[in-house]
């Protein structure tokens, strides 16, 4: 937030600086300039000036996810610790116990993914129009993430991905 405050008000003073000086410039009297100065619009600060940014939480896939229960009595949110079955804070003690429904949480699905060179550069695409994040697939990671969605002209026999050039 102050961030953005700031920088607003920098970029007023310069700009405000900048006009006065191409007024000196112009060799307009010192009355004028004055006046100028004096009938110049205050900088205005908006609500949105002022808000925080919603924090975009980082959703972890069912069968990611920890098995131990919170108080709550829900399944807790946070992700799997590396072969462990509970997070770095339930891998010390499950006192709310641990959940018994463990059928969705053993659902792996595997998706067919190539290599196709797109505008020169090699991407890992699949059937369902899905641009992979190459480091992910090379890492082998569970959940790969997606970075975009690819179209294919029949026609000229062409992939492109609009959302990452543009388009």
């Amino acid at each position: 937030m102050d961030k953005r405050i700031n920088q607003k008000v920098e970029l007023f003073f310069q700009e405000f600086k900048d006009n006065v000086k191409a007024r000196i410039v112009d060799k307009k009297s010192p009355e004028e300039l004055i006046q100028y100065i004096y009938a110049y619009n205050i900088i205005q600060f908006e609500k949105s000036d002022f808000a925080k940014r919603k924090r975009i939480k980082n959703i972890v896939p069912l069968n990611d996810r920890c098995n131990a229960l919170r108080a709550n009595g829900d399944q807790c949110t946070r992700r799997r610790k590396d072969d462990n079955v509970y997070c770095g804070t339930h891998i010390k003690g499950i006192p709310h116990g641990e959940i018994t429904n463990k059928k969705s949480l053993d659902i792996h699905k595997t998706k067919k993914v190539w290599a196709q060179e797109i505008r020169g550069i090699i991407y890992y695409i699949d059937k369902n129009n899905n641009v992979y994040n190459p480091s992910d697939i090379m890492n082998n990671k569970t959940n790969p993430g997606i970075i975009a969605k690819y179209t294919y002209d029949i026609s000229e026999n062409k992939y492109d991905i609009p959302g990452l050039f543009g388009k």
